[in-house]
């Protein structure tokens, strides 16, 4: 009889693995809140609840009897783990789980480690933030201890920008503290990789790109292979495993960030989860040939699997949005779409939005996956599908140019 997987998350970019692990021959049931989220209909079965509630989640795996439960987005993490432990299925530990969503406890047991991470210091209060900010030294990074999808995470160059900073970081925080750390330049690198009885593997890394703006904190590509020097990929590989250990991963998934200089290589977050939006359930597979979704399962359920990456070609995740005004139209899409090498391609915004600058990871209206042979391949591949897409804008006249913190998650 085939293992049954309860998948946490069943929105657009989470329908890949759900048919990759029935390609497997497992049952897959799926969950999310969305009472009308695509995953619905390509599962076994699936229920509209709240993945973030533990209690919920055990309850629906026990009723579907289900073997493993796999979170593909941070709002699963921590349920899945609190609701295996609790069924006795397989699993990171509930403990490991929250170190790898509070920022805190994380930077804590990096700094234990004696892991090279930037300066920072927690805030248990927004009234403790400037003292702490001042001690690192401007600029800082202010970010919620707890939340994703770089919400809240801002820039803070002078004690002037901080009030900013923390009214941003308060709006999207998910508990009551704060991280304060030190701002260190250089190239943000992604790496993605998996966990077997304690042994690290890496699959893929990337150097990322981010959005020009003076706060905000949100990559706009992902570029692979990562192009920095073989001494530094290597000492991140080193750094990367050590980090993900630290953490308490002994089989799992992980998505790491670093940020990579002439010093060396500095932790910046790590999460025990394969990386969000294409990257899990289609990226890692086109640059190492490793199937992650599918690695990834067999590993908790203890099946033999080899995860050595096969090889590393290239891909490019990037992001885009129209030019600032108030937009009405895009054409090109389904141009877009049929070019060679893009894997997917997408773009959603509603006409009479007014385009802005993009305050977090969720709020990216359009992205294109491309593959090729080669990093350059790739690249150019995503380039000339975005060049495809034309705008119909109107221009934003009378409208008074706003920076203040959006609502957080009602």
């Amino acid at each position: 009889m085939s293992a049954t997987i309860l998948q946490l998350g069943a929105g657009p970019l989470m329908l890949h693995p759900i048919r990759l692990l029935k390609q497997m021959g497992f049952r897959v049931f799926v969950m999310d809140r969305n009472p009308a989220s695509p995953g619905f209909a390509c599962s076994d079965g699936y229920a509209a609840l709240n993945i973030i509630d533990s209690e919920i989640v055990a309850r629906y795996a026990r009723q579907i009897r289900a073997d493993l439960i796999v979170a593909v987005n941070e709002a699963g993490v921590l349920s899945a783990a609190k609701a295996s432990r609790q069924l006795g299925l397989p699993g990171i530990t509930p403990e490991t789980a929250l170190r790898c969503l509070d920022k805190g406890l994380m930077r804590t047991a990096w700094h234990r480690e004696n892991l090279p991470q930037p300066r920072f210091r927690i805030a248990q209060a927004a009234a403790d933030i400037p003292a702490l900010a001042a001690e690192i030294g401007y600029p800082v990074v202010l970010k919620p201890a707890m939340n994703w999808g770089s919400r809240g995470v801002s820039l803070a160059s002078n004690a002037e920008s901080l009030p900013w900073a923390i009214e941003f970081a308060t709006a999207h925080t998910r508990g009551h503290a704060y991280v304060v750390e030190e701002c260190v330049d250089g190239v943000e690198m992604t790496i993605e990789g998996l966990v077997q009885h304690g042994r690290p593997q890496i699959l893929a890394k990337s150097d990322k790109e981010a959005q020009k703006h003076p706060r905000y904190r949100v990559a706009m590509a992902l570029n692979y292979p990562a192009r920095f020097s073989p001494a530094q990929l290597h000492a991140a590989d080193e750094v990367v495993a050590r980090a993900a250990l630290a953490l308490g991963i002994e089989n799992g998934a992980f998505h790491c960030e670093c940020m990579i200089n002439e010093h060396g290589v500095h932790l910046i977050e790590m999460g025990a989860r394969g990386g969000g939006g294409h990257i899990f359930g289609q990226i890692v597979e086109a640059v190492s040939g490793v199937c992650m979704p599918q690695a990834l399962v067999k590993i908790l359920l203890g099946m033999d699997v080899d995860i050595r990456p096969r090889y590393q070609h290239g891909a490019c995740y990037k992001f885009f949005a129209p030019p600032a005004g108030i937009f009405r139209e895009a054409q090109g899409i389904d141009q877009a779409k049929k070019m060679t090498g893009i894997l997917d391609f997408g773009f959603s915004l509603l006409p009479g939005t007014l385009v802005e600058a993009i305050g977090g990871d969720a709020d990216r209206p359009g992205f294109v996956v491309a593959a090729g042979s080669n990093r350059e391949q790739a690249i150019a591949r995503a380039d000339q599908a975005i060049a495809a897409i034309r705008y119909i804008m109107e221009p934003a006249l009378g409208l008074e140019r706003k920076e203040t913190p959006p609502e957080g998650d009602k």
